[in-house]
């Protein structure tokens, strides 16, 4: 009976190790880019978390080579919530969204969803999507 009850605590345990191990690591969004133009620069992306912080402080940010006119991109330690996901094809590499008059960017842009901007950069509301599992992928089309 001992050896019954100190068995079920051992794998009770384990299992408990294994559920806390995941929640650390947090979820994944893995954002794949297609349908870009050149292979010239790099692809820019940022993740944000909220309203306040969209287009202005992204809470990751990833630089990724081109090949074959796509790249794929893995954000991780992510906690539920709401995001949403901006890139640019950097095609000088000068980390930076190069930008003309009034502001209007030079260089390819997107957003997720397909958000896409009038008279002005695309909206949170439009972008935000809510990551509630564990992984997550998205495809984000210039």
């Amino acid at each position: 009976m001992k050896t019954l009850i100190y068995s079920i605590l051992i794998i009770g345990f384990s299992v408990s190790l294994s559920a806390q191990e995941s929640i650390s690591k947090g979820a994944s969004l893995t954002v794949n880019v297609t349908n870009i133009e050149s292979g010239e620069g790099t692809i820019c992306l940022g993740l944000y978390d909220s309203k306040e912080n969209w287009l202005n402080k992204n809470i990751q940010g990833k630089t990724e080579k081109i090949q074959d006119g796509k790249c794929s991109s893995i954000f991780e330690g992510l906690t539920p919530g709401m995001y949403a996901v901006s890139i640019y094809h950097d095609k000088n590499s000068n980390q930076k969204l190069d930008t003309g008059l009034f502001g209007i960017p030079k260089e390819p842009y997107a957003s997720s969803r397909g958000a896409k901007g009038r008279f002005g950069p695309p909206k949170w509301k439009d972008a935000v999507f809510e990551i509630t599992e564990e992984n997550k992928t998205i495809e984000i089309n210039f």
